[in-house]
């Protein structure tokens, strides 16, 4: 089954940009190391929120060509280049759709954006992972990764964990699913 992944850079203060919206502060930290080619690999569709699209724009430099990409939003958006569609309508049936699509692939969905286009993944309970890289540098203040209001008492498991030359540490983070009959 495809899982849906939130692979994402954050402060230790836990903000995924600063207070403008931009990322100009994960520039220090890019290396080779991080194998985003390798990540993208292994995505069939990419979720984006609107508000990252209007900040990075239609390029699709910043998603992985080979996958479909699907913008959360409720306004029309102008000249949409080829390839990227909108979506407006349940998480949950966008999730069955993606799992159907991409069943048998071995492809995940990439949840890419801020707090808010996440957080209804959250709360249909559709996170398979956070897969978080911690960056060495304190913002004070920004875009949060999880902003007021994000459901809280998720009990979450670390299942990987790594350290970079560069003092990134990456953490992935699985929802501990009840196993019992």
């Amino acid at each position: 089954m495809s899982l849906f992944r939130v692979y994402i850079a954050i402060s230790i203060d836990g903000y995924i940009a600063d207070s403008d919206g931009g990322v100009a502060w994960l520039d220090p930290y890019f290396s080779d190391e991080i194998d985003f080619a390798g990540f993208s690999s292994t995505i069939g569709a990419t979720v984006v929120g609107r508000r990252t699209f209007d900040q990075f724009g239609a390029s699709q430099e910043w998603t992985p060509p080979s996958a479909r990409t699907l913008i959360l939003t409720h306004r029309p958006i102008e000249d949409l280049p080829d390839g990227l569609e909108c979506y407006d309508g349940p998480v949950a049936d966008l999730a069955s759709t993606l799992r159907t699509e991409l069943g048998g692939t071995g492809k995940d969905v990439w949840l890419m954006g801020g707090g808010d286009s996440i957080r209804p993944f959250h709360e249909a309970g559709l996170v398979d992972r956070w897969e978080l890289f911690t960056m060495p540098v304190l913002l004070g203040c920004g875009v949060p990764l999880f902003p007021p209001g994000t459901p809280t008492g998720l009990e979450l498991r670390p299942t990987h964990s790594r350290t970079y030359g560069n003092g990134i540490i990456e953490v992935w983070y699985e929802p501990r699913r009840d196993t019992a009959s």
